[in-house]
């Protein structure tokens, strides 16, 4: 592969641009929510702190992308990865009420572990399995939200 010159500082400004124009839409549409404070914080509070920062962490990628010229190799587009990780976005979308938090977490997890080839089935499985009973944990126990831990399609009467 050839190496290309100042590819690299291409990349990072224009990620760092991205990501602070996905943070600009978030902020916009947090603004439309009650802030609250921090000891009430309503629900736009959270959405504007991460597009805060979200735009805070684009600054610094696209800061560096300014100051840095490296070579780098071109690799080919990691289409695994991508397509798992766009698997899991729709499956978490379309079947989270369907299945309910457990599984649904669980599988989508499963799945982008499994979009790094630096993990394993059985990697892949426990990492599943630990961030399953953590997103109970927070979001059952702790916050109690209103999707069901099991959904109707696991639920047998």
């Amino acid at each position: 592969m050839q190496a290309t010159e100042g590819a690299k500082s291409r990349r990072d400004l224009l990620a760092g641009l991205i990501f602070m124009a996905i943070a600009a839409g978030f902020a916009y549409e947090a603004s439309k929510y009650d802030m609250g404070r921090a000891i009430r914080m309503g629900p736009g509070f959270i959405p504007m702190t991460l597009a805060i920062l979200l735009a805070i962490f684009g600054a610094m990628i696209a800061f560096g992308g300014l100051r840095k010229d490296e070579r780098i190799e071109k690799t080919p587009i990691p289409w695994k990865g991508i397509v798992l990780i766009l698997a899991a976005l729709v499956i978490f979308g379309e079947f989270g009420s369907l299945l309910g938090l457990v599984p649904v977490v669980f599988i989508g997890t499963a799945i982008v572990a499994l979009a790094s080839a630096k993990n394993s089935i059985v990697s892949s499985l426990t990492i599943a399995v630990s961030m399953s009973a953590l997103c109970w944990l927070v979001f059952k126990v702790g916050l109690g939200i209103t999707l069901p831990t099991f959904g109707p399609l696991l639920t047998f009467s």
